[in-house]
């Protein structure tokens, strides 16, 4: 009853325009706490969790079943907390409550992961990496690894795939672990660096290089925790654009990855991991690498536009590094809002290398603070309140850098013009 109900409120949403990604979750959980546990009997789960990559690295994994030809179902629309979760188990579920598909791709916020974990029981579990993020919401990094390891302490039968050149995802390594990472320095110059002290015994770790952020090749000086060699090693970068990058893989397998950015070949190569770990054939995997053209929001194209969240320090200063690659005529449009699924705290925008050339604007409820930030940089902002019109007028590459409540409040005028599906179709 409870979950023909939820499904009847879905429908009517649907059909009122509404994308019903999370009430029926919640009307479902106020009548039956576990229904979760029910739903998802016998269905193969993998969990991806992590501060940044969750949406881009489910994405691919969904590429991967689909060219695999397996019955799967994904939290498309990014509700990634239980309520939202519930409501995509439910969606795909009879009325008696027996999953329809096979296998199921869940996109997981790290601190609702605790609470998820104690009733989904995942057969793998993606931890991308982890960074500072709304400090409001999450506090510091320590916080947030520790929600994790809570979680996957719940789990103690699921494979574990994580970024082992993140010093704090890589102290969640157990027996069933599955490591990748990159062999190649990338970046010596960013000051964004969250995770440099070792976690165990605090002294500052060393670094041999690093790829992005505090992500590198670390070792402790006083107790001896350091990165080894991982498990999906890419040992070379063959060939960069601003579309797609190849790379090599443990020195003997190129693999391309359809989109730009070094955060990308992360996101790759873990859902590489995770697809084989799930029991997908690995050349079926790097055929769905190759594939893959991005997540909603995330280096999502438009036309001449690209849109690309941001949500940290690290995030957006890698955006920054990404959007640096294009020349020509460039229009850059920072998005900043400050409501509570972006976090209050907008301070993250001082401690991001902001760097941007072209035309500059700042929009969104804290465009004027965006605007300053820019101005300390060296780059005159025009504030602009109509983010779509601003950008039919522009003329070369577009990038609208939004935050995540800006990012959905434009997207659906993005997808209307340039005639693209509402995100949760």
């Amino acid at each position: 009853m409870i979950i023909f109900l939820t499904k009847l409120i879905t429908k009517v949403m649907n059909l009122l325009g509404y994308g019903a990604t999370t009430l029926p979750g919640r009307i479902a959980l106020f009548f039956k706490r576990d229904i979760l546990a029910k739903l998802s009997q016998g269905v193969k789960v993998i969990v991806i969790t992590g501060t940044n990559g969750k949406t881009t690295s489910a994405r691919i994994v969904e590429e991967g079943l689909k060219e695999a030809g397996k019955s799967y179902f994904i939290n498309r629309s990014g509700a990634n907390l239980i309520t939202g979760i519930t409501t995509s188990f439910i969606l795909n579920s009879t009325n008696s409550g027996k999953c329809t598909k096979e296998y199921a791709v869940i996109e997981c916020d790290e601190n609702a992961f605790r609470t998820v974990s104690k009733y989904l029981k995942a057969k793998v579990v993606l931890v991308t990496n982890v960074f500072r993020d709304q400090l409001d919401r999450y506090g510091e990094v320590s916080h947030t690894l520790s929600a994790i390891q809570e979680s996957v302490n719940n789990l103690p039968e699921a494979t574990l795939v994580i970024n082992g050149d993140c010093s704090l995802t890589n102290t969640l390594k157990r027996e069933n672990t599955v490591t990748y990472g990159v062999s190649v320095p990338l970046d010596q110059t960013s000051a964004v660096r969250d995770g440099t002290r070792c976690i165990h015994c605090k002294h500052q770790l060393e670094y041999d290089y690093f790829t992005y952020a505090h992500l590198g090749k670390y070792r402790c000086p006083g107790c001896g925790y350091c990165r080894e060699t991982p498990d999906y090693n890419v040992t070379d970068i063959v060939e960069t654009t601003p579309d797609s990058s190849t790379v090599m893989l443990n020195g003997t397998t190129p693999v391309k990855i359809n989109l730009g950015g070094v955060y990308n070949i992360y996101n790759g190569i873990g859902a590489l991991a995770a697809l084989v770990s799930l029991g997908i054939d690995r050349e079926t995997a790097l055929h769905a690498l190759e594939r893959f053209s991005g997540a909603f929001g995330r280096m999502e194209k438009f036309g001449n536009v690209r849109m690309i969240l941001v949500k940290n320090p690290a995030g957006l200063t890698q955006t920054c590094n990404y959007i640096s690659q294009f020349k020509g005529d460039k229009t850059v449009i920072f998005c900043l809002n400050d409501n509570a699924a972006d976090g209050r705290d907008i301070s993250w925008i001082w401690d991001a290398d902001i760097q941007a050339d072209g035309k500059i604007y700042a929009a969104g409820k804290r465009s004027g603070d965006m605007a300053l930030r820019l101005k300390y940089s060296g780059m005159d902002a025009e504030i602009t309140d109509d983010v779509l019109q601003t950008v039919l007028r522009c003329k070369g590459d577009v990038f609208v850098v939004p935050t995540y409540t800006a990012m959905m409040a434009m997207r659906p005028k993005f997808a209307e013009h340039f005639g693209k599906e509402a995100f949760w179709k």
